[in-house]
């Protein structure tokens, strides 16, 4: 995965445990970084797969890797004491990320990004919306996606996108009954 970053412009900050918390745009910009983003969440998503098919993996068992993708403007740069600098991105927008990567596990998805990901990357992505929520620090909701894959040229939508978007705002109005019945 760390590979896969780094071939899509990514900056891995640090290693946290089994995660990995990596930007965009810093130290250097990056033109089209939201693209990038994306592009790395999938094709980890593609490497972890590839090497749970691996014959060495064998009967070891899986474990889930989860993103969030969210695009703001952050502090970067060597915070910390004197003798103790790292160099990190912090602010509001980080936090957002991590709390982003951890819907996923309640919505049973692996990648979630945010309005301005979606928005930023919509043309050249396949997202699902996903719902809006509220999440730990935040007073108003925040509207989510889920990505699924890059778009190809000439093939449309699948149609459990569309159908689970109308079920969304069928429940979103109150009708419920026929929410239940698109899903």
């Amino acid at each position: 995965m760390a590979e896969v970053i780094q071939s899509e412009k990514g900056t891995i900050d640090k290693y946290i445990g089994d995660s990995l918390m990596t930007f965009w745009n810093a130290p250097e910009a990056v033109t089209g970084h939201e693209i990038l983003a994306c592009r790395a969440a999938l094709r980890c998503r593609d490497a972890l797969q590839e090497l749970y098919n691996l014959p060495g993996w064998g009967n070891a068992p899986r474990f889930e890797t989860r993103f969030g993708l969210h695009r703001c403007i952050a502090s970067v740069g060597h915070f910390g004491a004197p003798d103790r600098l790292n160099y990190t991105a912090i602010g509001d927008g980080v936090n957002l990320a991590s709390r982003l990567e951890g819907l996923n596990k309640y919505y049973g998805t692996h990648i979630i990004v945010s309005d301005s990901i979606h928005t930023a990357a919509k043309e050249a992505f396949e997202f699902r919306l996903l719902d809006c929520v509220a999440v730990r620090g935040k007073t108003e909701g925040i509207v989510i996606y889920e990505l699924l894959a890059e778009r190809i040229a000439g093939k449309s939508r699948p149609e459990f996108v569309n159908r689970y978007e109308q079920a969304f705002a069928s429940y979103q109005r109150g009708d419920f009954a026929t929410a239940l019945e698109l899903l």
